[in-house]
């Protein structure tokens, strides 16, 4: 995801886990300042920032776009 490991420099790293996050009514997750983990090392550390998690969804379904574009917003402005 293109998050350098801060213990070896190895950008092979990815999302691994959360304690705080929500599921909304549609199936989208919203995941809070998720643990990164690195392949190489199996370094893990927390990043500060919001994922959010979502089916695939018809780009011309205007609904849907506004639904998310709104969890987007709402997290962006929300966060302190």
């Amino acid at each position: 995801m293109g998050r350098k490991c801060p213990q070896c420099g190895s950008v092979d790293t990815g999302p691994s886990f959360t304690f705080d996050y929500e599921r909304d009514d549609s199936g989208r997750v919203v995941a809070r300042n998720p643990f990164f983990a690195c392949v190489g090392c199996e370094h893990t550390w927390q990043v500060e920032m919001v994922l959010v998690v979502a089916r695939p969804f018809d780009p011309d379904d205007a609904e849907a776009v506004d639904s998310f574009v709104e969890a987007i917003n709402k997290e962006v402005v929300d966060v302190d």
